[in-house]
């Protein structure tokens, strides 16, 4: 029996590279769209077809692929994601049409947005605490809000074309550990900048509920391979089985750098601060029973404390190969915050 076939765009992104891993370990035939031919090895070593291409010109690609089951969004303009949703639509559009005349169903979109589309939750230990739902208003931060109404625009507007499934994952950690890579990368040099000292804007109660990027990628398989009359027209939230504290990671922090972390207010710090306090300073517990109820998918990589060191050679090993998944979110960082790898 022929494998079935995922497109994921964005594969040579964090989370991208890993759904395309994913699929592929899971016999999927894999098909990889990135705009940069870098990252070619990569993909052809974990058996993902690479495609140097845009969502922008699928003329250019889309007749060399067979029928597309699955097509998975990982990719993202944060300076324009509308136009980057119009370009996706197109884009599945096409291979719709393409898999329909040959016989095939509708393709299903995964399309990733993500938990911050909630805004912020109360702190641990607020009496108001609760976690953010699928049935949750959605807060984002005007910075997101293209990319939270084009994913909602896409799985409304063009069921004739495709099914549809919105992915809202949490901050992500593991492999090369986007934006959490830059508590190591801070950490150290706390050590030799700050004499020691990390401060951080927020405290030990703020909640940080990030999911390992494998787990997250298994969230997107477990989807793709639901029965599509269960999942199709979807929001899913992806988290851990848990959230962690602030107080949690610093304690693991302060071992295993040899350094002391202060809490402070958000007056008078520095940049390097500021970088801990977007990703420590957003207190969001994001519930994900949903998805674990409608596709049996369970999250199974330690928590970001828990499994602190084990990440933390993984982050400095990605860097030290420079890869391209670490080099793009540094640069993120470097246009962000001003910090330096």
């Amino acid at each position: 029996m022929p494998s079935k076939a995922v497109l994921v765009t964005g594969a040579n992104g964090f989370i991208g590279y890993a759904v395309c891993r994913a699929f592929a370990l899971a016999g999927w035939a894999t098909y990889g769209l990135m705009r940069s031919d870098r990252s070619i090895p990569e993909l052809v070593k974990e058996e993902i077809t690479p495609i140097v291409g845009s969502a922008a010109d699928p003329a250019s690609f889309v007749a060399d692929l067979p029928p597309i089951d699955v097509v998975i969004c990982c990719s993202g303009d944060p300076s324009n994601f509308g136009a980057h949703f119009k370009e996706m639509t197109s884009l599945i559009q096409s291979l719709s049409k393409i898999a329909r005349s040959k016989g095939h169903g509708k393709p299903l979109a995964i399309i990733s947005s993500g938990c911050k589309d909630y805004g912020m939750t109360p702190r641990h230990g607020d009496p108001n605490l609760a976690p953010h739902t699928e049935e949750s208003p959605l807060n984002f931060p005007p910075v997101l809000g293209e990319r939270a109404k084009g994913a909602l625009d896409m799985m409304t507007k063009y069921t004739k074309d495709f099914d549809c499934v919105i992915t809202r994952p949490t901050t992500l950690y593991g492999r090369s550990s986007s934006f959490y890579g830059l508590i190591f990368l801070l950490a150290e040099q706390a050590k030799s900048e700050t004499d020691g000292v990390l401060a951080v804007t927020s405290d030990a109660d703020a909640i940080c509920h990030g999911t390992h990027v494998d787990d997250v990628a298994a969230a997107y398989l477990a989807i793709a391979e639901a029965p599509r009359d269960v999942v199709a027209g979807q929001a899913y939230n992806i988290s851990s089985h848990r959230y962690e504290t602030l107080g949690e990671i610093v304690e693991v922090v302060e071992k295993a750098h040899g350094i002391k972390v202060e809490y402070v207010d958000a007056d008078g710090v520095d940049k390097d601060s500021y970088a801990t306090n977007a990703l420590f300073n957003f207190p969001q517990w994001v519930d994900s029973e949903k998805i674990r109820k409608h596709t049996g998918w369970r999250d199974k990589k330690p928590l970001f404390h828990e499994g602190y060191n084990v990440y933390r050679k993984a982050y400095e090993a990605a860097a030290q190969a420079k890869t391209e998944q670490h080099e793009r979110v540094m640069r993120m960082v470097e246009g962000r915050f001003g910090i330096k790898d």
